[in-house]
Protein backbone atom coordinates (compact mmCIF):
# COMPACT_ATOMS: atom_id res chain seq x y z
CA UNK A 1 0.00 0.00 0.00
CA UNK A 2 2.81 2.74 1.17
CA UNK A 3 4.82 1.89 -2.23
CA UNK A 4 2.33 3.90 -4.96
CA UNK A 5 2.18 6.48 -2.28
CA UNK A 6 5.93 7.18 -1.63
CA UNK A 7 6.45 6.43 -5.09
CA UNK A 8 4.10 8.71 -6.92
CA UNK A 9 5.09 11.43 -4.14
CA UNK A 10 8.66 11.51 -5.79
CA UNK A 11 7.74 10.60 -9.25
CA UNK A 12 7.98 13.68 -12.30
CA UNK A 13 4.35 14.22 -12.96
CA UNK A 14 5.04 12.98 -16.65
CA UNK A 15 6.16 9.68 -15.88
CA UNK A 16 4.26 9.22 -12.33
CA UNK A 17 2.08 6.37 -14.52
CA UNK A 18 5.18 4.63 -15.43
CA UNK A 19 6.75 4.87 -11.92
CA UNK A 20 4.34 3.91 -9.89
CA UNK A 21 3.25 0.73 -12.16
CA UNK A 22 7.00 -0.41 -11.86
CA UNK A 23 5.94 -1.94 -8.86
CA UNK A 24 3.44 -4.11 -10.06
CA UNK A 25 5.55 -5.11 -13.26
CA UNK A 26 8.35 -6.42 -10.46
CA UNK A 27 5.62 -8.32 -8.99
CA UNK A 28 4.72 -10.29 -12.17
CA UNK A 29 8.23 -10.35 -13.15
CA UNK A 30 8.77 -12.73 -9.50
CA UNK A 31 6.03 -15.30 -11.36
CA UNK A 32 8.07 -16.34 -13.98
CA UNK A 33 11.11 -16.25 -12.13
CA UNK A 34 9.47 -18.55 -9.12
CA UNK A 35 7.89 -20.99 -11.46
CA UNK A 36 11.02 -21.15 -13.68
CA UNK A 37 13.16 -22.02 -10.36
CA UNK A 38 10.69 -24.43 -9.32
CA UNK A 39 10.70 -26.50 -12.86
CA UNK A 40 14.59 -26.33 -12.61
CA UNK A 41 14.61 -27.71 -8.95
CA UNK A 42 11.82 -30.73 -10.19
CA UNK A 43 13.81 -31.77 -13.16
CA UNK A 44 17.30 -32.38 -10.80
CA UNK A 45 15.11 -33.66 -7.78
CA UNK A 46 16.36 -31.31 -5.53
CA UNK A 47 13.44 -30.70 -2.26
CA UNK A 48 14.66 -27.46 -0.99
CA UNK A 49 11.62 -25.67 -1.28
CA UNK A 50 11.59 -25.04 2.46
CA UNK A 51 15.15 -23.40 2.28
CA UNK A 52 14.28 -20.93 -0.59
CA UNK A 53 11.51 -19.43 1.09
CA UNK A 54 13.91 -19.22 4.08
CA UNK A 55 16.42 -17.24 2.15
CA UNK A 56 14.01 -15.13 0.15
CA UNK A 57 12.53 -13.78 3.27
CA UNK A 58 16.05 -13.16 4.39
CA UNK A 59 17.09 -11.26 1.39
CA UNK A 60 13.77 -9.37 1.39
CA UNK A 61 14.70 -7.96 4.51
CA UNK A 62 18.31 -7.35 4.31
CA UNK A 63 17.11 -5.44 1.15
CA UNK A 64 14.52 -3.70 3.45
CA UNK A 65 16.44 -2.55 5.93
CA UNK A 66 19.77 -1.44 3.53
CA UNK A 67 17.37 1.07 1.35
CA UNK A 68 16.59 2.49 4.72
CA UNK A 69 19.94 4.48 4.97
CA UNK A 70 19.75 5.30 1.13
CA UNK A 71 15.78 5.86 -0.10
CA UNK A 72 15.14 9.64 0.53
CA UNK A 73 11.72 10.95 2.43
CA UNK A 74 9.23 12.37 -0.35
CA UNK A 75 9.84 16.10 -0.22
CA UNK A 76 5.81 16.61 -0.04
CA UNK A 77 6.01 14.83 3.39
CA UNK A 78 8.72 16.86 4.77
CA UNK A 79 7.23 19.95 3.50
CA UNK A 80 3.90 18.81 5.14
CA UNK A 81 5.85 18.45 8.55
CA UNK A 82 7.34 21.78 8.42
CA UNK A 83 11.07 19.99 7.55
CA UNK A 84 11.81 22.68 4.65
CA UNK A 85 15.27 22.96 4.14
CA UNK A 86 15.42 18.89 4.29
CA UNK A 87 13.40 18.97 1.62
CA UNK A 88 14.71 20.95 -0.61
CA UNK A 89 17.83 18.66 -0.41
CA UNK A 90 15.61 16.04 -1.46
CA UNK A 91 14.28 18.14 -4.59
CA UNK A 92 17.79 18.63 -5.67
CA UNK A 93 18.60 15.05 -5.33
CA UNK A 94 15.98 13.86 -7.16
CA UNK A 95 16.47 16.57 -10.37
CA UNK A 96 20.06 15.87 -10.59
CA UNK A 97 22.06 16.40 -12.75
CA UNK A 98 18.83 19.25 -14.01
CA UNK A 99 19.57 20.51 -10.81
CA UNK A 100 17.01 23.35 -10.10
CA UNK A 101 18.52 27.19 -9.48
CA UNK A 102 17.67 28.29 -6.20
CA UNK A 103 14.84 30.38 -7.22
CA UNK A 104 12.97 27.83 -8.93
CA UNK A 105 13.49 25.45 -5.47
CA UNK A 106 11.88 28.17 -3.52
CA UNK A 107 9.08 28.84 -5.66
CA UNK A 108 7.96 24.92 -5.57
CA UNK A 109 8.46 24.52 -2.29
CA UNK A 110 6.40 27.76 -1.81
CA UNK A 111 3.35 26.34 -3.78
CA UNK A 112 3.73 22.88 -1.27
CA UNK A 113 3.39 24.69 1.48
CA UNK A 114 1.06 27.03 -0.12
CA UNK A 115 -1.60 24.04 -0.73
CA UNK A 116 -0.32 21.71 2.63
CA UNK A 117 -1.60 25.14 4.72
CA UNK A 118 -5.10 24.66 3.44
CA UNK A 119 -5.44 20.70 4.14
CA UNK A 120 -3.19 20.11 7.36
CA UNK A 121 -5.98 20.10 9.56
CA UNK A 122 -7.49 17.08 7.62
CA UNK A 123 -8.57 13.78 9.67
CA UNK A 124 -9.24 10.04 8.70
CA UNK A 125 -13.46 10.91 9.51
CA UNK A 126 -12.83 13.58 6.46
CA UNK A 127 -12.66 11.00 4.41
CA UNK A 128 -16.60 9.98 5.07
CA UNK A 129 -18.13 13.42 6.04
CA UNK A 130 -16.50 15.39 3.19
CA UNK A 131 -18.22 14.87 -0.35
CA UNK A 132 -14.80 15.48 -2.66
CA UNK A 133 -13.19 13.23 -0.50
CA UNK A 134 -15.74 10.51 -0.09
CA UNK A 135 -16.31 10.48 -3.88
CA UNK A 136 -12.64 10.01 -4.46
CA UNK A 137 -12.59 6.86 -1.79
CA UNK A 138 -15.62 5.26 -3.38
CA UNK A 139 -13.76 5.23 -6.87
CA UNK A 140 -10.58 3.69 -5.40
CA UNK A 141 -12.44 1.02 -3.44
CA UNK A 142 -14.73 0.50 -6.49
CA UNK A 143 -11.41 0.22 -8.97
CA UNK A 144 -9.78 -2.48 -6.29
CA UNK A 145 -13.37 -4.30 -6.16
CA UNK A 146 -13.69 -4.29 -9.84
CA UNK A 147 -10.01 -5.90 -10.06
CA UNK A 148 -10.76 -8.58 -7.50
CA UNK A 149 -14.31 -8.93 -8.93
CA UNK A 150 -12.79 -9.78 -12.02
CA UNK A 151 -11.62 -13.38 -10.51
CA UNK A 152 -7.49 -12.90 -11.07
CA UNK A 153 -7.08 -13.89 -7.87
CA UNK A 154 -8.75 -17.23 -8.41
CA UNK A 155 -7.63 -17.97 -12.20
CA UNK A 156 -4.11 -17.20 -10.79
CA UNK A 157 -4.09 -19.69 -7.74
CA UNK A 158 -6.10 -22.19 -9.51
CA UNK A 159 -4.39 -22.37 -13.28
CA UNK A 160 -3.07 -25.37 -12.25
CA UNK A 161 -6.12 -26.79 -11.43
CA UNK A 162 -7.36 -25.61 -14.31
CA UNK A 163 -4.29 -26.60 -16.69
CA UNK A 164 -5.18 -30.15 -15.38
CA UNK A 165 -8.62 -30.50 -17.07
CA UNK A 166 -7.86 -28.92 -19.99
CA UNK A 167 -5.99 -32.25 -20.28
CA UNK A 168 -2.68 -30.99 -20.08
CA UNK A 169 -0.25 -33.59 -18.31
CA UNK A 170 3.32 -33.65 -19.21
CA UNK A 171 5.10 -36.91 -18.67
CA UNK A 172 8.26 -35.10 -18.89
CA UNK A 173 9.94 -34.35 -15.59
CA UNK A 174 10.16 -31.10 -14.84
CA UNK A 175 7.76 -29.88 -17.09
CA UNK A 176 4.75 -30.06 -14.95
CA UNK A 177 5.24 -25.86 -13.84
CA UNK A 178 5.45 -24.99 -17.21
CA UNK A 179 1.68 -23.80 -18.13
CA UNK A 180 2.35 -21.45 -14.78
CA UNK A 181 5.48 -19.86 -16.33
CA UNK A 182 3.89 -19.15 -19.36
CA UNK A 183 0.89 -17.81 -17.89
CA UNK A 184 3.58 -15.51 -15.65
CA UNK A 185 5.48 -14.48 -18.73
CA UNK A 186 2.40 -13.47 -20.64
CA UNK A 187 1.70 -11.65 -17.66
CA UNK A 188 5.10 -9.81 -17.03
CA UNK A 189 4.91 -8.62 -20.87
CA UNK A 190 1.87 -6.90 -20.68
CA UNK A 191 2.76 -5.38 -17.54
CA UNK A 192 6.02 -3.98 -19.42
CA UNK A 193 3.40 -2.79 -22.00
CA UNK A 194 1.95 -0.79 -19.31
CA UNK A 195 4.70 0.81 -18.27
CA UNK A 196 5.32 1.75 -21.80
CA UNK A 197 1.61 3.29 -22.63
CA UNK A 198 0.10 4.26 -19.65
CA UNK A 199 1.41 8.08 -19.47
CA UNK A 200 0.22 7.89 -23.00
CA UNK A 201 -2.91 6.72 -23.06
CA UNK A 202 -3.33 7.81 -20.27
CA UNK A 203 -5.07 5.65 -17.07
CA UNK A 204 -9.40 5.90 -18.10
CA UNK A 205 -8.40 4.78 -21.78
CA UNK A 206 -5.71 2.10 -20.67
CA UNK A 207 -8.45 0.68 -17.51
CA UNK A 208 -11.19 0.43 -20.29
CA UNK A 209 -8.90 -1.54 -22.86
CA UNK A 210 -7.57 -4.21 -20.32
CA UNK A 211 -11.53 -4.43 -18.52
CA UNK A 212 -13.20 -4.77 -21.83
CA UNK A 213 -9.65 -7.73 -23.11
CA UNK A 214 -10.13 -9.14 -20.10
CA UNK A 215 -13.53 -9.29 -20.13
CA UNK A 216 -13.96 -10.63 -23.58
CA UNK A 217 -11.02 -13.29 -22.94
CA UNK A 218 -13.46 -14.69 -19.34
CA UNK A 219 -16.35 -14.76 -22.01
CA UNK A 220 -14.31 -17.04 -24.51
CA UNK A 221 -12.55 -19.11 -20.98
CA UNK A 222 -16.38 -19.92 -19.94
CA UNK A 223 -17.34 -21.12 -23.52
CA UNK A 224 -14.27 -23.45 -23.55
CA UNK A 225 -15.62 -25.15 -20.89
CA UNK A 226 -18.80 -25.22 -21.74
CA UNK A 227 -16.44 -28.03 -24.29
CA UNK A 228 -14.86 -29.68 -21.82
CA UNK A 229 -16.83 -30.01 -19.11
CA UNK A 230 -20.76 -28.64 -20.08
CA UNK A 231 -22.83 -27.58 -17.45
CA UNK A 232 -22.97 -30.30 -15.10
CA UNK A 233 -23.56 -29.57 -11.53
CA UNK A 234 -20.11 -31.22 -9.15
CA UNK A 235 -22.48 -32.60 -6.61
CA UNK A 236 -23.54 -35.87 -7.99
CA UNK A 237 -23.87 -38.67 -5.62
CA UNK A 238 -22.66 -41.37 -7.93
CA UNK A 239 -19.62 -40.91 -10.31
CA UNK A 240 -20.87 -42.90 -12.84
CA UNK A 241 -23.40 -39.90 -13.02
CA UNK A 242 -20.90 -37.56 -14.44
CA UNK A 243 -20.39 -37.82 -18.34
CA UNK A 244 -17.01 -35.48 -19.05
CA UNK A 245 -13.69 -35.56 -17.84
CA UNK A 246 -13.70 -32.04 -16.53
CA UNK A 247 -16.54 -32.77 -14.46
CA UNK A 248 -15.27 -35.56 -13.41
CA UNK A 249 -12.36 -34.14 -12.48
CA UNK A 250 -13.40 -31.76 -10.28
CA UNK A 251 -15.30 -33.73 -7.99
CA UNK A 252 -12.05 -35.45 -5.25
CA UNK A 253 -14.17 -38.57 -4.48
CA UNK A 254 -13.96 -39.45 -8.45
CA UNK A 255 -11.52 -40.64 -11.05
CA UNK A 256 -11.41 -40.76 -14.96
CA UNK A 257 -10.74 -43.92 -16.25
CA UNK A 258 -9.64 -42.85 -19.96
CA UNK A 259 -9.38 -46.39 -21.17
CA UNK A 260 -12.81 -46.80 -20.35
CA UNK A 261 -14.60 -43.21 -21.04
CA UNK A 262 -15.98 -43.06 -17.59
CA UNK A 263 -16.04 -41.70 -14.50
CA UNK A 264 -15.36 -44.11 -11.04
CA UNK A 265 -15.22 -43.78 -7.28
CA UNK A 266 -11.89 -43.17 -6.32
CA UNK A 267 -10.91 -44.29 -3.15
CA UNK A 268 -9.26 -41.05 -1.25
CA UNK A 269 -5.60 -42.38 0.39
CA UNK A 270 -4.94 -43.91 -3.43
CA UNK A 271 -5.55 -41.12 -6.29
CA UNK A 272 -4.11 -43.62 -8.83
CA UNK A 273 -5.59 -47.01 -9.01
CA UNK A 274 -5.20 -49.82 -10.97
CA UNK A 275 -7.01 -53.56 -10.89
CA UNK A 276 -4.93 -56.85 -11.03
CA UNK A 277 -4.96 -56.64 -14.25
CA UNK A 278 -3.79 -53.42 -14.91
CA UNK A 279 -6.50 -52.06 -17.01
CA UNK A 280 -8.51 -49.51 -14.98
CA UNK A 281 -6.28 -46.30 -14.57
CA UNK A 282 -8.05 -43.65 -12.63
CA UNK A 283 -6.70 -39.73 -12.98
CA UNK A 284 -7.65 -36.64 -11.85
CA UNK A 285 -6.31 -34.97 -15.16
CA UNK A 286 -8.04 -35.23 -18.18
CA UNK A 287 -6.45 -36.77 -21.46
CA UNK A 288 -7.76 -35.16 -24.81
CA UNK A 289 -9.26 -38.39 -27.27
CA UNK A 290 -12.03 -36.21 -29.37
CA UNK A 291 -11.54 -33.44 -31.65
CA UNK A 292 -13.87 -31.39 -29.63
CA UNK A 293 -11.66 -32.05 -26.11
CA UNK A 294 -9.08 -30.67 -28.21
CA UNK A 295 -10.37 -27.63 -29.24
CA UNK A 296 -12.02 -26.87 -26.34
CA UNK A 297 -8.76 -27.27 -24.43
CA UNK A 298 -6.69 -24.63 -26.38
CA UNK A 299 -9.93 -22.29 -26.76
CA UNK A 300 -9.03 -22.79 -22.78
CA UNK A 301 -5.18 -22.57 -22.57
CA UNK A 302 -5.35 -19.16 -25.14
CA UNK A 303 -7.98 -17.75 -23.43
CA UNK A 304 -6.61 -18.27 -19.66
CA UNK A 305 -3.55 -16.68 -20.53
CA UNK A 306 -5.20 -13.47 -22.77
CA UNK A 307 -7.28 -12.96 -19.43
CA UNK A 308 -4.61 -12.58 -17.26
CA UNK A 309 -2.37 -10.88 -19.83
CA UNK A 310 -4.63 -8.12 -20.28
CA UNK A 311 -5.69 -7.70 -16.10
CA UNK A 312 -1.89 -7.41 -15.82
CA UNK A 313 -2.15 -4.65 -18.62
CA UNK A 314 -4.08 -2.01 -16.59
CA UNK A 315 -6.73 -3.41 -14.26
CA UNK A 316 -3.33 -4.79 -12.29
CA UNK A 317 -2.07 -1.49 -11.99
CA UNK A 318 -4.16 0.99 -12.37
CA UNK A 319 -6.24 1.15 -9.27
CA UNK A 320 -3.12 1.61 -7.63
CA UNK A 321 -2.06 4.29 -9.56
CA UNK A 322 -5.18 6.33 -9.32
CA UNK A 323 -5.37 5.70 -5.17
CA UNK A 324 -2.44 7.55 -5.09
CA UNK A 325 -3.08 10.62 -7.01
CA UNK A 326 -6.18 11.79 -5.96
CA UNK A 327 -6.05 12.48 -2.90
CA UNK A 328 -4.78 15.34 -1.15
CA UNK A 329 -1.17 14.89 1.04
CA UNK A 330 -3.06 14.72 4.66
CA UNK A 331 -5.40 11.66 3.71
CA UNK A 332 -3.35 9.84 0.73
CA UNK A 333 -1.94 6.99 2.98
CA UNK A 334 -5.46 7.01 4.70
CA UNK A 335 -7.30 6.40 1.89
CA UNK A 336 -4.78 4.06 0.51
CA UNK A 337 -5.40 2.12 3.64
CA UNK A 338 -8.75 1.99 3.23
CA UNK A 339 -8.84 1.00 -0.60
CA UNK A 340 -6.41 -1.66 0.12
CA UNK A 341 -8.76 -3.10 2.76
CA UNK A 342 -11.33 -3.28 -0.06
CA UNK A 343 -9.06 -5.12 -2.61
CA UNK A 344 -7.65 -8.02 0.30
CA UNK A 345 -11.20 -8.43 2.14
CA UNK A 346 -12.53 -9.28 -1.85
CA UNK A 347 -9.22 -11.07 -2.87
CA UNK A 348 -10.17 -13.28 0.26
CA UNK A 349 -14.04 -13.34 -0.54
CA UNK A 350 -13.70 -14.17 -4.47
CA UNK A 351 -10.63 -16.65 -3.63
CA UNK A 352 -12.46 -18.78 -1.08
CA UNK A 353 -15.79 -19.21 -2.64
CA UNK A 354 -14.17 -19.74 -6.22
CA UNK A 355 -14.52 -23.90 -5.94
CA UNK A 356 -17.72 -23.85 -4.31
CA UNK A 357 -19.23 -21.20 -7.04
CA UNK A 358 -18.01 -23.68 -9.88
CA UNK A 359 -19.46 -26.35 -8.06
CA UNK A 360 -23.00 -24.25 -7.66
CA UNK A 361 -23.43 -22.37 -10.84
CA UNK A 362 -20.43 -24.63 -13.20
CA UNK A 363 -17.22 -23.94 -14.35
CA UNK A 364 -19.02 -22.08 -17.36
CA UNK A 365 -21.04 -20.22 -14.82
CA UNK A 366 -18.31 -18.81 -12.94
CA UNK A 367 -16.19 -17.16 -15.59
CA UNK A 368 -19.32 -15.30 -17.10
CA UNK A 369 -19.95 -14.18 -13.76
CA UNK A 370 -17.18 -12.70 -13.30
CA UNK A 371 -17.23 -11.43 -16.77
CA UNK A 372 -20.49 -9.67 -16.13
CA UNK A 373 -18.93 -8.22 -12.64
CA UNK A 374 -16.33 -6.30 -13.70
CA UNK A 375 -18.17 -4.68 -16.37
CA UNK A 376 -21.02 -3.73 -14.48
CA UNK A 377 -18.52 -2.64 -11.25
CA UNK A 378 -16.27 -0.87 -13.58
CA UNK A 379 -18.84 1.20 -15.09
CA UNK A 380 -20.76 1.81 -12.16
CA UNK A 381 -17.82 3.98 -11.20
CA UNK A 382 -15.81 4.52 -14.66
CA UNK A 383 -17.29 8.13 -16.13
CA UNK A 384 -16.09 9.54 -12.65
CA UNK A 385 -12.46 8.76 -12.67
CA UNK A 386 -10.34 11.83 -13.01
CA UNK A 387 -8.06 11.47 -16.58
CA UNK A 388 -4.45 12.36 -13.62
CA UNK A 389 -2.06 11.85 -16.60
CA UNK A 390 0.61 14.28 -16.56
CA UNK A 391 -0.82 16.70 -13.72
CA UNK A 392 0.88 17.29 -10.72
CA UNK A 393 -0.83 15.51 -7.42
CA UNK A 394 -1.90 18.77 -5.82
CA UNK A 395 -3.57 19.81 -9.26
CA UNK A 396 -5.58 16.56 -9.40
CA UNK A 397 -7.22 16.30 -5.59
CA UNK A 398 -7.99 20.18 -6.44
CA UNK A 399 -9.73 19.61 -9.85
CA UNK A 400 -11.63 16.70 -7.64
CA UNK A 401 -12.91 19.24 -4.48
CA UNK A 402 -13.49 21.51 -7.62
CA UNK A 403 -15.77 18.51 -9.19
CA UNK A 404 -17.73 17.48 -6.11
CA UNK A 405 -18.80 21.43 -4.75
Amino acid sequence: MIVPVYVGEISPKEYRGLFISLNTAALNLGLPVGFGLAMVLESQHLNITKWLFVINGALSLLIAFLMAFFVPNSPRDLVFRGKIKEAQNVIKRLNYPDTLSQEEMIEEVNVLIKVFDDNKKAQFKDLFTQRNNLQALVIACVLQIAKQSSGFTALQYFSGYLFRLTGYASGMVGMNQLPNLLLGLAQFMMAVGSLLTIDHLGRRRLLLISTVAMAVGLVVLGGSFVILTGFEQINNPRCEDYSRCGSCALDTKCGWAANMGQCMPQHASRPTMMDSNSVVLLSDTCHLQSTRDHVGSWMAIVSLIFSLGSFSLGLGSIPWVIQAEMFGQALRSKAGSVATIANWLFSFIWTVSFLQLAFTITLPGIFWLYSVLLVTTLASVYWKIPETKGKALEEISANISGLAD
